[in-house]
C-alpha cells in the first residue's frame, strides 16, 4: 500500500487568502509559530489491502457509520502516539467506530501516522507537511475510506505564513464521495486553533479571534468560487461555543444562512470534548449550508471511549480529547 509521500516545499503554490494577515512573529517566540509551507501527495488505496498487520478490532465501542451514511470526524490524539500501543488501540477504536473521514490533530510521529493508516485496511492517510521554527511539530491530518472517498488533488496548507493566528495551519483537501447512487465533490478543512495558556489568556482569545475570521472569509471565497461549495471545517477550535468571549469569536460561523455548526445542540447540551477538570467543548464540526443542501441533517455525537471496558485507561493511553462525530443520513 503507497503512504502519502510529501512533495518539494518549493512546490506550494500559495492560495490567495481573504484578507491580510498579520506577519509570523520571530523564531522561538509563542506555540512553535513559523514555517512549514507544503503540500502534499494523497495517494490512492485499495479497500481490504494487505497491512502487514493483525486486522484491527472492531468490538472496542459500539459502531457509529454506516455502510449508507457519509460518516465524519474530528479527533485530537494527544502527543499522538502516548504508548507503544497507542497506534494499534486507535486503528482498533477507528474501525470500530466505522468511519469514513477522520481528521486528526497532534500527530507528533510521522512513522507512528503512517503505521496508523497501515493498520487500517479500509483507509489512507495525508498528513501536513508543517513544522514549527523549532524543527518539530503537532501534525493535522487525515484518514479516509478507501473506495468511497477519493482524495481530489494534493492537499494545502491555507495560512502557512501566518505563524502568529494559525501556529498549526489548516489542512485543505478536497473529496470526491461515491457510495451506490451518491457522488458529489466536498472540500474539508481540519483545524488546530491557538490554545489558551492560561485563565486569562487574552492574546491567544485575541488570536483566535482572528483567525476564525480569516477562516470564514477565506471559506466564503471557496463557496463563491470555482470549486465545490460544500465545505466542512473540523478539529480541535481549542474556543468553546457556551462563554460570552467563545460566542464572540464564534461570530463569523454562526451565520445560519451560511454555516451550520453541527456541535452546537452537544455544546448547548452541556457535552464536553476535553477531558480535564472542568470538562469543555473544544472540538467542532461545521459545513456550509451548501454542504447542508447536498446531504441534508446529519446527528453529532462524542463517543465516550474512556466509559468504554477495554479503554479504562484511554486518557493515560490515547488522548484527554473525545473524538466528535457526524453522521449525514440524509445522502442522496
Amino acid at each position: 500500500m503507497r503512504r502519502f509521500t510529501p512533495l518539494a516545499l518549493g512546490l506550494l503554490l500559495p492560495l490567495v487568502q481573504a484578507c491580510p494577515v498579520p506577519e509570523p512573529i520571530a523564531e522561538g517566540e509563542g506555540e512553535g509559530e513559523g514555517e512549514g509551507e507544503g503540500e502534499g501527495e494523497a495517494l490512492g488505496c485499495t479497500p481490504g489491502a494487505t497491512t502487514g498487520f493483525p486486522a484491527p478490532s472492531t468490538s472496542l465501542t459500539d459502531a457509529i457509520g454506516s455502510d449508507a451514511t457519509l460518516d465524519i470526524a474530528a479527533w485530537n490524539i494527544r502527543n499522538f502516539p502516548r504508548t507503544t500501543g497507542t497506534v494499534a488501540t486507535v486503528a482498533s477504536i477507528i474501525a470500530s467506530m466505522n468511519l469514513d473521514l477522520i481528521a486528526v490533530e497532534e500527530m507528533e510521529d510521522e512513522n507512528a501516522f503512517n503505521e496508523l493508516a497501515r493498520r487500517l485496511p479500509d483507509h489512507e492517510g495525508v498528513l501536513s507537511t508543517h513544522t514549527y521554527s523549532t524543527g518539530d511539530y503537532q501534525k493535522i491530518g487525515f484518514l479516509y475510506r478507501c473506495g468511497r472517498i477519493t482524495p481530489i488533488g494534493a492537499p494545502q496548507l491555507p495560512f502557512a505564513s501566518d505563524g502568529f493566528n494559525f501556529p498549526r495551519p489548516p489542512l485543505q483537501q478536497r473529496f470526491r464521495y461515491q457510495n451506490g447512487g451518491s457522488d458529489f465533490e466536498f472540500t474539508a478543512i481540519a483545524v488546530h486553533f491557538k490554545a489558551s495558556e492560561g485563565n486569562n489568556d487574552t492574546q491567544s482569545s485575541a488570536r483566535r479571534r482572528t483567525a476564525f475570521q480569516q477562516l470564514a472569509n477565506y471559506t466564503d471565497s471557496l463557496v463563491q468560487g470555482a470549486g465545490p461549495d460544500e465545505v466542512v471545517i473540523l478539529g480541535d477550535f481549542n474556543e468553546r461555543l457556551d462563554e460570552p468571549s467563545g460566542e464572540v469569536n464564534w461570530t463569523p460561523f454562526l451565520d445560519e444562512s451560511r454555516y451550520v455548526v453541527r456541535s452546537k445542540p452537544l455544546s448547548d447540551r452541556g457535552e464536553a470534548t476535553f477531558l480535564s477538570s472542568t470538562n469543555a467543548m473544544l472540538d467542532h464540526i461545521v459545513t456550509t449550508r451548501a454542504f447542508d443542501d447536498e446531504v441534508g441533517a446529519g446527528t453529532a455525537s462524542i463517543p465516550r471511549l474512556e466509559q468504554e471496558q477495554a479503554l479504562l485507561d484511554y486518557r493515560n493511553d490515547v488522548s484527554d480529547h473525545r473524538p466528535i462525530t457526524l453522521v449525514m443520513r440524509g445522502v442522496e
